[in-house]
């Protein structure tokens, strides 16, 4: 599953290497963008298509969160920045059904930073689920499981927001190579926002292997 989300993330980023911003498309249109956080010399871009350099990429994924109305998928190796745990926690405090995914050795021996980003996940009754299987369910209690896949470094990073909003004009995917670390944003590194239901429905099945299940309760 981590190569395939792998492969697919290198693949659309070298598509958006090569194609205009299109922001400005209307509601109902399906777009690309992808924001860099290091400097870029605009005097090589071709016209229109200057590149969004110098960016908050924690903010790219936090903003989606911050717009999401039914639903949040998200995939992450790693969450450091309270940032995002608490754009998480104010998505699920005003009902917007909130799921994650992580690795198994940074949801255990990530360190403070960790253990802090998860407690506010929990005060807001938001469940995960790490690739060793083990459920971290909203009123603290743990459901240990020992899957094959402990230890294999679930590196994926990506969201899916409002796949379950009836409108295929709301699906968001969030991916790229930046880690929500603490190093993440300041490493050289990218992130991909893209507006297309059928680029939504893809990572979501993506999400769903490794969650288990179609539901709010993930299945190991």
């Amino acid at each position: 599953m981590y190569f395939i989300s792998s492969l697919l993330s290198k693949l659309l980023t070298c598509i958006l290497f090569c194609v205009i911003s299109v922001a400005g498309y209307a509601q109902n249109k399906e777009w690309m963008e992808v924001y860099f956080n290091m400097p870029a010399d605009h005097s090589v871009a071709t016209p229109g298509n200057k590149s969004n350099s110098n960016w908050d990429l924690i903010g790219t994924l936090e903003n989606l969160i911050d717009s999401a109305n039914t639903s949040i998928d998200l995939c992450i190796y790693d969450i450091e920045h309270k940032r995002i745990a608490h754009a998480l926690a104010r998505a699920a405090n005003r009902g917007v059904r909130v799921r994650v995914v992580t690795d198994d050795h940074n949801r255990t021996d990530g360190g403070t930073y960790d253990i802090e980003v998860w407690e506010i996940l929990a005060t807001a009754n938001i469940i995960s689920i790490d690739d060793d299987g083990d459920i971290y369910s909203a009123d603290g209690s743990i459901i240990d499981n020992d899957l094959v896949n402990n230890g294999s470094d679930m590196h994926n990073k990506f969201a899916v927001i409002d796949y379950l909003s009836p409108s295929k004009h709301d699906d968001y995917v969030w991916s790229g190579s930046t880690n929500m670390t603490y190093t993440g944003p300041f490493n050289t590194n990218h992130t991909i926002v893209i507006k297309d239901s059928e680029v939504a429905k893809v990572y979501t099945e993506e999400f769903e292997q490794m969650w288990g299940d179609q539901d709010e309760t993930p299945d190991p």
